[in-house]
Order: C-alpha cells, then sequence, then structure tokens
C-alpha cells in the first residue's frame, strides 16, 4: 500500500516515444521536468479556477469543460492561440484537467508544427487511470467518437491522488469505470480488491484509490509497452468501448458510465458466443451494481450501424473484445450481422422481463 506523498515511477519506453508517469506526486515533483521558457498551458475553466493558483509560469490557453471542447476545430482554434502567443517548434505544452483536456492537449502538441513536447497533470479519476497514459490523442467527429487522432507519448503524467478529493460524484464514478476495465481484462486480483474497497473508492479515499490507480496503469503500461500503435494486443484495452460509445453519444452520459454499460453488454456478448460462463457474467454485474452506475439505456434502433462506423470496424465485422473470464480479455473479429443478431436477442430479453 502507497502513501500519500509517495511517488511511484512508471516508465514507458516504445520505439515511438518515452513517458514517466508520477503516481502519487505532487507539484514539485515537475518543477525539474519543465522548461524554463516556452511553457504553454491548456486547461478548462473549471480545472483553472480550482488549480490556477499552483500552475507553473507560462501562458494559459482554456476552453470550455465537456466533450464539447474536443473537436478538431478547438484544437485548430488552439493552435491559433498558440501561434498568436508565440509559440514555436521549442515550446511545451502542457495538458492541466481531465480526460477530455488531455486528449485535446495532446492532440495539439502532435499537430502543431508538425510536433511539439507536451506533458499532463491528470486531475480527474478517469484521466489519472487511463486517459493521460499510452500516448493516444483524439478528438471527436460530429457523433463519432475519438475518430480523428494521433499516437503521440507525453513526456510525463504527474498524477497527485489528493486532486480527486474535487471531484463531483458523477466523475468520480466516471474514473471508476475505467478502473474497472483494467481490471477485468487482466488481473481478477484486482477486481476483487475493488469490490472489496467499493465504500472507500466512492467516499474518493485517495490512499485507496492510489493503491488501485497505480496497479490499473500498471496493467495499461505493459499492454502499450508491447503495443504502441494498437496493432493488436492493445485493442483489449477497448473493452465496452465500442458498445460504449454509442451509448455516450446517443444519452449525452459521461464516458465511465456509459463505458461500464458496454462492458456490461459485451461480457452479455461473451457468455451469448459462450465464450464466457454466465457465472462470471452474475460476478461482473455484482461489482457493477455496488458503483451504483446500472442505468436502465434502451438501446439506440440503430446502434449496429452506429457501431459500424466506429474506428474498429473492418470489412462487415468489428473488433470486439470479449471475456473468458474476469481478469481474461480476448480480441475477435465479430461479424456485424452477429451483433445484430445479439441486439435482438438482448432487446427480447429485455422485453420479456418487463
Amino acid at each position: 500500500m502507497l502513501f500519500l506523498g509517495t511517488v511511484n515511477r512508471v516508465k514507458i519506453n516504445t520505439p515511438h516515444g518515452r513517458s514517466m508517469l508520477l503516481l502519487g506526486g505532487e507539484m514539485k515533483d515537475i518543477e525539474p521536468l519543465l522548461p524554463a521558457t516556452g511553457l504553454f498551458i491548456i486547461t478548462d475553466t473549471n480545472v483553472h479556477g480550482l488549480y490556477g493558483r499552483i500552475f507553473p509560469p507560462g501562458v494559459v490557453l482554456t476552453v470550455e469543460p465537456g466533450e464539447q471542447s474536443k473537436t478538431l476545430g478547438k484544437a485548430e482554434e488552439l493552435c491559433g492561440r498558440l501561434l498568436q502567443g508565440g509559440a514555436d517548434r521549442s515550446s511545451f505544452i502542457l495538458g492541466f484537467g481531465g480526460g477530455v483536456v488531455c486528449d485535446l492537449a495532446g492532440m495539439t502538441a502532435s499537430i502543431y508544427m508538425r510536433g511539439v513536447r507536451h506533458a499532463f497533470v491528470s486531475t480527474s479519476l478517469l484521466s489519472q487511470v487511463d486517459a493521460s497514459t499510452g500516448g493516444k490523442t483524439a478528438v471527436n467527429l460530429g457523433d463519432y467518437k475519438n475518430i480523428i487522432g494521433t499516437f503521440k507519448q507525453p513526456e510525463f503524467v504527474l498524477c497527485d491522488h489528493r486532486m480527486l478529493s474535487t471531484l463531483p460524484e458523477e466523475e468520480l464514478q466516471s474514473g471508476l469505470g475505467e478502473l474497472i476495465k483494467h481490471a477485468v481484462i487482466r488481473d481478477r486480483n484486482l477486481f476483487f480488491d475493488i469490490s472489496a474497497s467499493m465504500t472507500k473508492v466512492l467516499d474518493g479515499d485517495p490512499v485507496i484509490l492510489g493503491d488501485l490507480i497505480r496497479r490499473a496503469v500498471r496493467i495499461k503500461a505493459s499492454v502499450v509497452r508491447r503495443d504502441p500503435l494498437e496493432k493488436g494486443p492493445r485493442r483489449v484495452l477497448n473493452f465496452g468501448h465500442t458498445f460504449g460509445h454509442v451509448l455516450e453519444i446517443y444519452y449525452r452520459i459521461p464516458h465511465g458510465v456509459a463505458v461500464t454499460k458496454g462492458m456490461l453488454l459485451a461480457a452479455e456478448l461473451s457468455a451469448w458466443t459462450g465464450d464466457m460462463p454466465h457465472s462470471e457474467l452474475r460476478t461482473l454485474e455484482s461489482l457493477i451494481e455496488k458503483t451504483g452506475m446500472l442505468p436502465e439505456l434502451e438501446l439506440p434502433a440503430n446502434i449496429v450501424g452506429m457501431m459500424s462506423h466506429d474506428k474498429k470496424a473492418e470489412e462487415g465485422s468489428i473488433n470486439m473484445v470479449l471475456l473468458r473470464a474476469v481478469g481474461r480479455a480476448v480480441v475477435k473479429r465479430v461479424p456485424l450481422q452477429e451483433i445484430s443478431a445479439f441486439v435482438n436477442f438482448y432487446r427480447e430479453g429485455k422485453k420479456a422481463n418487463r
């Protein structure tokens, strides 16, 4: 178990870049890693209000919080503001915020003048456990999630777990979805530890959260090292996202909540195909019930058509992440026809239970 103030360093070295994750650190730990001049900080207005007083010296560029800022147009606008502010190829971008800010700042850093140095101070559970780690940057294209993006490793990511104390309940729940995802795909022991610690997790206990985040991030880091550009094994990190992205856009619900529902749908698909015993599905359901994130959502009428535009779709099929058991995930190409048959089965089952 880690204690507050203990910095746990995790390195991600790939042929395409190196990144240092500072888990449990604080602002003083990144002072030696920042440039003396040329620092531009991208953040949102909420985070700026909370933490602006501890920002390092630099030019601050703010955006509105939320998914509406995660667009190519906003990245273009930021590039214009960087140019006006005198940013050049030696400048450094620090994304200071949650998942949207990390995605947007990373995307902007990867395209401004063909790429400038960047790093993150991650302020939400969602970004600490997932969005800030791994070097994927993305913005949305209309109603389609993360269609435009790049791969660019941040030089470092600071995760000060005490910052999680400022999160509203819905933001904590959203990040919890991604935390559970890492356990479900790779670590059965972590899964049951999350379950046993749920009360403290929902209370935002920084020590408990810090330990769980560290273990989840190590899972992601090990996967990213093997497959930095998501050509194969890294796809396992998309568990719950293919269904979840559709629900997120359609219902305008938080990312982690949508992914949680997506995980349940992917687990039901796994049981329906015979890849996973139904007992394991019930194990997952029992944990998610504890989180309070079980929204009763009707599947959109054209959910399969919407999924066909997902970036994981290829030639009439989708690379779906399915489960063999809690803690063991696999990637399988599933024909859209088969997914359509499952969706019909799922809908009929819901009708019968009303």
